[in-house]
Formats: structure tokens, sequence, C-alpha cells
């Protein structure tokens, strides 16, 4: 939240579609652990993440790995976070925004929808630190490959990896 050379298969055209998509959407949405999940407009960009970290001039190849770890592990999260509060908002209506270290976000929201935006960022935090990386350095590498293609790059190939060796 991304090792893929290792693997030279060639994807499927839908599933090479689908990584970026998931990549872009992890992306905007992880602009969500100051994490901040910006629950509010299409399903691609409702969570985002607030950085507050140094940039680092480079990313280890372990660090990407991890971050995609985390990617794979808080996007089906994301989604289902998402899903549930537009349950409870209601289909077509503007979703608020929740921003997981601005309490005042949070605060704002109805109890049911807090809930669910409460559990999301708790368990969007775990699962980065069980990736070995801390939330200021998640948040960095999702800022940076925003606007560097080849950390894009690795991420994606790192995410592709990932993907392949599950055999999914």
């Amino acid at each position: 939240m991304m090792d893929f050379l290792r693997s030279l298969r060639f994807m499927r055209p839908h599933r090479l579609l689908a990584q970026s998509l998931m990549l872009g959407l992890f992306s905007s949405g992880a602009i969500v652990l100051g994490i901040v999940p910006d629950v509010s407009s299409s399903t691609a960009s409702r969570f985002n993440t607030v950085v507050q970290a140094q940039q680092s001039p480079e990313f280890s190849e372990t660090e990407i790995r991890n971050y995609a770890r985390a990617v794979l592990g808080i996007e089906p999260r994301r989604q289902t976070a998402y899903n549930e509060i537009q349950g409870i908002v209601g289909a077509g209506k503007s979703i608020p925004p929740v921003v997981c270290n601005e309490t005042q976000t949070i605060n704002r929201l109805d109890k049911a929808v807090r809930d669910i935006a409460v559990n999301y960022c708790t368990q969007a935090k775990s699962i980065i630190e069980t990736n070995e990386l801390t939330i200021g350095r998640f948040n960095e590498i999702t800022q940076r490959q925003q606007a560097d293609p080849a950390l894009q790059k690795r991420i994606q190939s790192e995410l592709q990896n990932l993907q392949n060796s599950s055999g999914t």
C-alpha cells in the first residue's frame, strides 16, 4: 500500500487493468491513515491518506513489497466499508468525507457510519503495521507514487507478483 519482475508471465488484459485501477483507487484512497478514508465521492476516491511524512529519496524492495502487501490487505476492507456506508447513506447519495487522523471528520458522522469508519481505520492501521511499515512511511510511499511513474511501475509489478504467486 507493491517483486513482479521475477514473473514474466503475461497477464490477461482485464487483470492488468484491474491491478492498475486498484493501484489508482488505492492511491486516491490512501491520501487514509494520516489514513484518511475520504468516503465521499466515487468509489475510486472514497478513502484518502493525509501524508505528513518527510520525503525519502528511495524506497527499498522490501518496503515496496510490504507496501503492496498492505495495499492488497486494505483494499477489500476499504471496498467493504464503502459499500456498508453507501448502504446506510443510500444509493446515489454522497458519502461524507472521513479522515482517519482527523477526529472532527469522524465525529460528524452518524453513529452507524462512524462505527464503520473507525473499524476501517483501525483495520488499515493494523494491516500497515503488520506489514512492517510505519503509517508515516506508508503515506510517504502513497504520496510519492502519485507523482513518480517509476515508483508506480515498481508497485504495480510487486502487486502483480504477489497476485500471481497467490494464484488469484
